[in-house]
């Protein structure tokens, strides 16, 4: 490769070892990358990004909740997959023990929902509720309530502030 171009040159962990020691650097992830570009005089920048990537758009219109059951060994609650006879495909042989039989009291229910509408609050976004900035775990009630991450209540769509939508790649 270094044939090909005449702008690539290579260093060493002892050589950047050394110049961060003579400049007085922390030893960091950061300022590892600063030290090998030989950086001193350039105005370094102290602030330190970190990118996420969040899902643009979920295309699954249907979403299963399992039963919710009482384990009658243990007396936890457990959904219905965890206490199943261990088959879920007819191509795979996974006959095990059958769990079925420890099935206790059903807490509630399995449930297929079907997203109709897009709403506008999406996972992740950030949201302004009572003055402090949450993360939107989902909505609830045909959109007119919004899980947020952070705490168990869960607010109305119209005492939320809209704050940054983080969809693709966002700068954290």
């Amino acid at each position: 490769m270094k044939e090909n171009h005449d702008n690539i040159h290579s260093t060493y962990g002892y050589i950047t070892k050394n110049h961060r020691i003579e400049n007085k650097i922390e030893k960091t992830h950061y300022n590892d990358a600063f030290a090998i570009t030989k950086g001193v005089n350039q105005i370094r920048n102290t602030e330190i990004f970190a990118v996420k990537q969040s899902r643009r758009n979920n295309r699954s219109l249907e979403m299963f909740y399992d039963a919710k059951y009482i384990d009658i060994r243990t007396g936890e609650k457990v959904s219905g997959g965890d206490l199943n006879n261990g088959r879920r495909t007819r191509d795979e042989n996974l006959n095990s023990e059958n769990l079925h039989q420890y099935r206790g009291q059903e807490l509630s229910k399995g449930q297929r929902r079907i997203r109709k509408v897009r709403y506008f609050y999406q996972h992740n976004d950030l949201v302004k509720y009572e003055g402090k900035v949450y993360s939107v775990r989902g909505t609830q009630n045909g959109g007119a309530y919004i899980r947020l991450n952070e705490i168990k209540k869960v607010p109305r769509v119209d005492l939320l502030i809209p704050y940054k939508f983080n969809k693709g790649i966002v700068w954290i």
